[in-house]
């Protein structure tokens, strides 16, 4: 079993002051502080409402946008609404549906292979807008560090709006309209609004109306797209979830269907476990064009047929993902054991699932891990990065070794020449060597606050749950207690092991999925656990889900 450093936060004297001011049990108060969230936003966090939104107006560019997509359609013009090919990008080009609809010739909507032309704004992109005598591309979810690209449009009399959310580098582009709340001298309050979270607010400047009717596809894009679940994020999504929950959309019906799940019961969950992967399957193994179909049909038999192809897509995803990985592994286990990042690739390896596969050593090895695919003597690929590490900052540390890179904090995008993926290992290596410590590779459960069993009640529960909906930057909270001691010896049913645990006074029940865990409770007598809280399907009593232990 891996082994995980506990990082315990006690509570702070600003919760107990905040806790008598506000009314508020002192330990919710801590954990709601130990997200980041200001005194001041408690009440909004707890309660987030749309009527706490930020005005579209404040966003860089967007009057600007609006401006130019009138005279657009003023003067007949051409336009290529471009998207990127995962959920986000998707989910934005739905959103501006809801607008573009109403002027079929002149939108239109394309989604790059990500083969043949690779990710968002690209050149073989704008050439294909001027083969389409398009006279402005919309692109969502890329383009923000499209300089050259911007720069060939405009020769060629082809204006660009970029609507995205990813960092910027230093050579900003100067399209029509950057709508990006990142860019520098940007106002917007918030920072971290997804793509289609964009396309919604530059739908409400367009209609000037609310336009709460596309909320189900940005709760899509903030799960998918792991935004952390703050600010705006959170209303945004506490509501989306409302929303999908009674939409009448026929994709979101036909994928709850084919995924064989109940609408009136989703939750993040099952967007980021079960939605998600098959809407980003097609992008990944075939073309996203089958996803965004599915989104803009407004025929139910249609959107089945849709999402059935979908749901083979994710299958066949998978098999192929699990031996590329399956492979990456024997990799780093041969050779790479010892770097702090791991950098892998190969030639037969398929482009469309190089990020899962980052993902996944990322979380298996605890380092940041980039996986390419070679063609041509070019290599391009995706990583991912654990805590602690900006893998966007380490890039820009070696850039001189990449021809182009993109993204943020924990996961980024990159192409470089094959010959040269040694010299960028390198690189990467001694970048991150200098900036962070080998020891803080070790996973870190970070627990919110030390509990007595005397604390925890169904009434304590049902505060945490003020918290959902649950995702980054707003995990679901973990408690530490002490010196605890088995009642019952442990019992497997079915997937999971059950037993029972006592303070001396008090007693709950406790489940387990992890084996490892379950084998230390039977060696020993005496423990210190760290678990998350839930109430029992039955009778609604508190009981403990054990996510690590040790001998007290």
């Amino acid at each position: 079993m891996k082994k995980q450093r506990w990082q315990i936060k006690d509570i702070s004297k600003q919760a107990k002051r905040v806790s008598a001011k506000l009314d508020i049990e002192p330990t919710l108060v801590n954990i709601i502080l130990n997200r980041g969230v200001k005194e001041n936003q408690i009440n909004s966090f707890l309660w987030p409402s749309l009527d706490n939104l930020f005005p579209a107006k404040l966003l860089p560019g967007i009057s600007k946008a609006k401006k130019r997509i009138n005279q657009a359609i003023l003067e007949k013009e051409k336009v290529m609404v471009l998207g990127d090919y995962d959920v986000d990008g998707i989910t934005s080009l739905a959103v501006f549906n809801e607008f573009s609809k109403k002027y079929p010739d002149i939108f239109s909507f394309y989604i790059p292979d990500r083969v043949k032309e690779g990710y968002g704004l690209s050149r073989e992109v704008v050439n294909v807008a001027k083969q389409q005598k398009k006279k402005l591309i919309i692109a969502f979810d890329c383009g923000t560090n499209s300089y050259q690209e911007v720069k060939e449009a405009k020769k060629l009399g082809i204006d660009i709006i970029v609507v995205d959310h990813h960092l910027p580098q230093d050579k900003m582009p100067k399209p029509a309209a950057l709508i990006n709340p990142k860019i520098k001298n940007s106002n917007y309050p918030f920072l971290d609004l997804t793509a289609a979270a964009l396309a919604f607010k530059l739908l409400q400047f367009i209609e000037e109306k609310n336009c709460y009717q596309v909320l189900d596809l940005v709760a899509l894009s903030i799960v998918c797209d792991v935004a952390p679940l703050l600010g705006e994020n959170r209303i945004l999504l506490k509501e989306g979830i409302n929303y999908l929950r009674e939409s009448n959309r026929p994709a979101i019906k036909a994928l709850c269907q084919v995924a064989k799940i109940n609408q009136l019961n989703i939750s993040n969950f099952h967007i980021g476990y079960i939605l998600g992967p098959r809407i980003n399957a097609s992008g990944r193994i075939a073309h996203a064009n089958d996803a965004l179909e599915l989104f803009l049909t407004e025929d139910l038999e249609k959107a089945k047929e849709s999402a059935f192809q979908l749901n083979e897509h994710n299958k066949l995803r998978k098999n192929i993902q699990k031996q590329i990985l399956k492979e990456a592994e024997e990799r780093v286990k041969n050779d790479l054991c010892g770097e702090h990042a791991l950098v892998v690739g190969d030639k037969d390896w398929h482009p469309g699932v190089l990020g899962i596969v980052a993902s996944r050593l990322k979380d298996r090895y605890c380092r940041p891990s980039i996986v390419v695919s070679f063609d041509n003597g070019i290599a391009k690929g995706s990583g991912r990065s654990v805590e602690g590490v900006h893998l966007m900052e380490m890039l820009d540390k070696c850039s001189s070794s990449l021809t182009s890179y993109g993204g943020h904090k924990k996961a980024v995008g990159m192409e470089l020449e094959e010959k040269k993926l040694d010299l960028f290992r390198q690189d990467i290596n001694l970048a991150i060597s200098e900036d962070i410590n080998s020891k803080d590779f070790m996973p870190t459960l970070k627990i919110d606050l030390k509990l007595n069993f005397r604390q925890i009640n169904t009434k304590f529960i049902d505060g945490l749950n003020l918290l959902y909906p649950y995702g980054e930057a707003n995990p679901k909270p973990i408690f530490l207690a002490e010196k605890i001691k088995k009642k019952k010896d442990v019992e497997k049913i079915k997937s999971r092991y059950c037993f029972w645990l006592t303070d001396g006074k008090k007693v709950f029940e406790a489940i387990s999925y992890n084996k490892d865990l379950t084998e230390i409770l039977s060696y020993g007598e005496i423990f210190d656990l760290v678990f998350s809280l839930e109430k029992d399907n039955y009778h609604g009593h508190p009981r403990l889900i054990l996510r690590d232990c040790r001998l007290a």
